[in-house]
């Protein structure tokens, strides 16, 4: 039986809940998505098990040129929420969001700083500007709406 992680913003924040979402086959009951789960992640004990269906979409269809346009359906999804007493089980889309987070945190401070340092520059530059004005700086004027 071939179980997946369903990767999603929803099942991200449930991880750090230790409930971690699997896509299943349709006819996988409880006991054998608990089987399963227990073979691929041996270090993690599991408390609960939730399975849920989702029906698939109806979806229209171009049956040819002069025949009126059909509808089909789209196939159903099992999901099942997986929740999790002792272990963890890693993820590899989610180390790598996380892996983004901790950077852009990081990139973030870095601005702070930089930031901070500039506007005290910035004070002194338009100074400077105010001067400058006049002569080979100042602004044309050529009767255009967006030069007012």
């Amino acid at each position: 039986m071939l179980i997946t992680p369903r990767v999603s913003e929803k099942s991200y924040q449930l991880a750090a809940k230790n409930v971690y979402v699997f896509d299943v086959p349709t006819d996988a009951n409880k006991a054998t998505v608990i089987a399963e789960i227990a073979r691929q992640y041996p270090d993690v004990k599991i408390a609960d098990v939730r399975l849920m269906t989702l029906k698939g979409k109806p979806k229209s269809v171009n049956r040819g040129k002069r025949s009126r346009p059909g509808t089909t359906n789209r196939r159903d999804v099992k999901k099942a929420y997986v929740t999790v007493t002792e272990g963890e089980i890693k993820i590899a889309a989610f180390e790598e969001i996380a892996n983004q987070q901790t950077a852009a945190a990081a990139e973030e401070s870095k601005k702070d700083v930089t930031t901070s340092t500039t506007k005290q520059s910035s004070e002194n530059i338009t100074a400077d500007a105010g001067a400058k004005k006049a002569g080979l700086f100042a602004k044309r004027r050529t009767g255009r709406r967006g030069d007012k």
